[in-house]
């Protein structure tokens, strides 16, 4: 920044020959890097390098493919989801296969003896019949989950079965102990 103010004042001085040798300097010795850039052109810089790292982290993760294969593209704008809808998409909650994870259960399964998964509650489960959903083939899962919850309709049925299996646990969360003494 000071080779700027001694490049002036050489003009001031009709000194075009300091002028023309700081020049020169500036072009062979000088540092690009140095040139001011505006604020805002840093921001989008920086937010752009920012939002590549996380792309590359998202798709080259192990975890939350099933989040993965819903939303794609990372971004700083939200989804637009609530709980229930994050809760059913991750498969994090009181599901029983969720719970196996962290060795809160013994078992991964449902009251009603299949395994206990947020499509398992939202289409066969009897405990949650009221909610049901059709049951999706393999091929067509991804596009069935994504209908959901691009459906308002849909989003509100599967956020009352959430609140239900949130506050009805015990009865979709069979007992340790009560499994133990009465196994089906």
């Amino acid at each position: 920044m000071w080779r700027y103010y001694e490049q002036f004042r050489c003009h001031q001085g009709g000194g075009n020959e300091c002028a023309d040798q700081l020049a020169k300097e500036a072009i062979t010795k000088g540092d690009p890097s140095l040139l001011p850039k505006p604020l805002s052109y840093l921001k989008v810089e920086i937010k752009s390098a920012a939002l590549s790292i996380w792309q590359d982290n998202w798709d080259n993760g192990e975890t939350d493919r099933s989040t993965h294969d819903i939303v794609p593209r990372v971004s700083n704008k939200p989804v637009g989801w609530n709980r229930e809808d994050i809760m059913f998409v991750t498969g994090h909650g009181h599901f029983p296969s969720y719970l196996l994870r962290f060795n809160l259960r013994t078992h991964d399964n449902c009251s009603c003896g299949e395994k206990g998964d947020p499509i398992h509650h939202a289409t066969k489960c009897r405990f949650t019949l009221s909610w049901h959903f059709q049951t999706p083939t393999v091929s067509l899962k991804l596009q069935w989950l994504k209908n959901i919850l691009t459906n308002n309709l849909s989003r509100t049925r599967l956020r009352l079965l959430m609140r239900f299996i949130c506050d009805e646990n015990n009865l979709i969360v069979e007992d340790n102990n009560r499994a133990l003494i009465h196994p089906d």
